[in-house]
């Protein structure tokens, strides 16, 4: 199987992107790691916040590039990642992750926070990751697993699946799922997905665009 992946992050109406997206592809060893961030509103440096983890989590596949991926591959990687974030840190930051690692037909997908991975299959959505949110007494809701400096909230759940030719992952941020757009792209996703699939979605993202908006759509083809 050959795998393809498209992205985009755009700042939107904010002042500044604190999304980031970061990509390692290692054909060598037959894998790929894949990191969408969300720098969280409310907390300090954002954009430092969700640059570190992404680059972290995706270094670590690199630096270990003898290690066949696994669920204690993950966490290990998001381990070293807190350790290098909580250093970084001078401020209270914090960040969401969700992330695709994919080797041969094997895909494990992690996520913490509100960031969002689906995976569609025959047109139809056959997984989708559970946001890590809570309701306030005031009925506000606030992100209860993420990377947050000095706690440890941040070990996300994990699913692994076996990945068929025609299979996409779909990786986004909130900015892109939220504001009443989901209903629109889940109908591009999963009716006739096709090469301008990206650009479609993308387009959505941006109609009454209220924050950053991310996303990456893997998809498994034949050779």
């Amino acid at each position: 199987m050959k795998i393809y992946h498209g992205l985009f992050s755009e700042c939107g109406p904010r002042r500044k992107n604190e999304d980031y997206i970061a990509v390692r592809e290692m054909p060598d060893q037959g894998r790929s790691v894949y990191v969408l961030c969300d720098g969280m509103g409310g907390h300090n440096l954002g954009e430092v916040a969700s640059k570190l983890v992404a680059e972290h989590i995706c270094d670590y596949w690199t630096k270990n590039p003898k290690r066949k991926d696994s669920e204690k591959k993950i966490i290990d990687a998001c381990d070293e990642t807190m350790i290098a974030y909580n250093n970084k840190s001078r401020v209270d930051m914090g960040t969401t992750m969700a992330m695709a690692a994919i080797e041969g037909n094997k895909a494990l997908l992690a996520h913490c926070g509100d960031s969002r991975i689906y995976v569609v299959r025959n047109h139809e959505i056959i997984y989708q990751s559970t946001d890590h949110v809570a309701l306030t007494p005031e009925g506000w809701p606030i992100i209860t697993r993420a990377f947050f400096t000095g706690r440890n909230s941040y070990i996300p759940d994990i699913k692994q699946i076996e990945v068929e030719i025609g299979d996409m992952i779909f990786i986004c941020s909130d900015g892109v799922y939220g504001n009443g757009k989901w209903s629109v792209l889940k109908d591009v996703l999963i009716e006739t997905p096709d090469y301008n699939t990206m650009e479609h979605i993308k387009a959505i993202a941006e109609t009454n665009a209220s924050d950053n908006y991310s996303a990456i759509l893997i998809r498994i083809c034949e050779e």
